[in-house]
């Protein structure tokens, strides 16, 4: 049975919104935290932007664990975490990652 046109522009609006509220869930858990300076921060970012990757970095910070996710990456900042620069870079929050750090066996050296 093939799908028509409305069914699939459903399904799509659909997986949006619950890949978003995954997120926003994710972001509440693991980083309610405020970033610190030299501690693991957790960038995240809209998947069609430059990457929460490469936010961190335009905004100075240093890339720590994991590059593969879609949505977020965790940095370290050597001094005060830009969070209005990041967020004028298109990063959708900024929080405290210690707490996913450590899930993911991740150091800030």
């Amino acid at each position: 049975m093939e799908l028509g046109r409305k069914e699939c522009l459903d399904a799509g609006l659909g997986a949006i919104a619950l890949a978003g509220a995954a997120v926003a869930a994710a972001g509440v858990a693991l980083g309610s935290a405020p970033a610190e300076a030299g501690k693991p921060v957790l960038v995240v970012a809209p998947p069609w932007s430059d990457g929460a990757v490469a936010i961190s970095i335009a905004a100075g910070g240093r890339p720590v664990g994991p590059y593969a996710a879609a949505f977020g990456a965790l940095a370290v900042f050597d001094g005060t975490v830009p969070v209005p620069v990041l967020m004028a870079r298109g990063a959708w929050a900024v929080r405290g990652g210690e707490a996913l750090a450590a899930i993911c066996g991740v150091t800030s050296e």
